[in-house]
């Protein structure tokens, strides 16, 4: 099998798993007992989400006229793995300007434009900073809503690069694409070290970031370094609870980072903050890749 039909076999996948989707809607928690953990507080975002993306892929009508019958979501306040408008309503703007979707969406690219200007401060309902400048959304893990609403702001800038496109019309005024772009990389650089507290977010970068960050396998000592057996109890007693940095550097996780007041305590109890996820550090790699370009 060679790597196009890898990917046909794919698209075949997604296709079938959004038929199924949008014929037996609901929330996935309802079916799944583990969906307690991180439950979902809609489907119609991951649908439209979905249709947007099988359109770029397919070019097929099934998907576009999903998404001209879709509710584009509105103006949100974050980009989460739970909220997934924003980028869907990216998505569907691209499409728009290509002129693959009902003109009607219009209002999926001015809430796509709505939630920049109040990241970037230039909105009728601006996120709030952190003395530092960090864009504050939330005390648990906020740098995962920060590194998201980077990315979105940096595919936008493309996108009207892509269209020849200056800027985006906000609140209180034009910003060009250049600003928009300039404000991604404040955040960036507050991310990894240019703060308050000079310390970098991003574990392993620079010689000031997070030495006890909120990960088992970081705070277990590596088997090569010692064959004792580690029980699951022994892993918290022993390990987890123990006031010393971690035994295994965590190269290149982003931790929930700072809170409102541009504080941390590097604590491996301190969940809220020094908890690092995927959701931190995959917006911010396609960040990063845009500013390197």
């Amino acid at each position: 099998m060679n790597i196009i039909d890898v990917c046909c076999n794919l698209y075949i996948y997604d296709m079938q798993l959004f038929d199924f989707a949008v014929k037996h809607p609901g929330q996935y928690q309802n079916s799944i007992p583990a969906g307690q953990f991180y439950s979902s507080s809609g489907y119609q975002d991951e649908l439209l989400w979905a249709a947007a993306w099988l359109a770029r892929a397919t070019n097929e009508r099934t998907y576009l006229d999903f998404i001209n019958r879709s509710n584009s979501g509105g103006t949100r306040r974050m980009f989460s793995w739970d909220d997934k408008y924003v980028g869907a309503q990216v998505l569907v703007t691209k499409l728009l300007l290509e002129g693959k979707v009902n003109r009607n969406l219009g209002q999926a690219k001015y809430s796509a434009e709505q939630f920049i200007c109040n990241c970037i401060g230039k909105g009728n309902g601006n996120v709030k900073r952190t003395n530092g400048g960090l864009l504050w959304f939330d005390q648990w893990n906020n740098l995962q809503y920060v590194t998201s609403a980077s990315f979105i702001i940096s595919a936008y800038s493309d996108i009207l690069a892509e269209h020849k496109t200056y800027g985006i019309q906000c609140a209180s005024g034009f910003v060009w694409r250049d600003d928009l772009i300039r404000f991604v990389q404040s955040q960036v650089d507050y991310i990894l070290g240019a703060n308050p507290k000079r310390m970098s977010y991003m574990v392993g970068w620079g010689y000031n970031y997070p030495k006890q960050v909120h990960h088992r396998g970081a705070s277990i000592i590596s088997i090569k370094k010692s064959r004792a057996p580690v029980s699951c109890q022994g892993g918290f007693s022993q390990w987890f609870n123990r006031n010393a940095p971690n035994p295994n550097i965590l190269e290149g996780a982003i931790v929930g980072g700072p809170d409102q007041s541009d504080q941390y305590r590097d604590s491996r109890n301190n969940f809220q903050q020094a908890e690092p996820a995927i959701a931190n550090n995959a917006p911010f790699v396609g960040v990063l890749a845009r500013l390197a370009g």
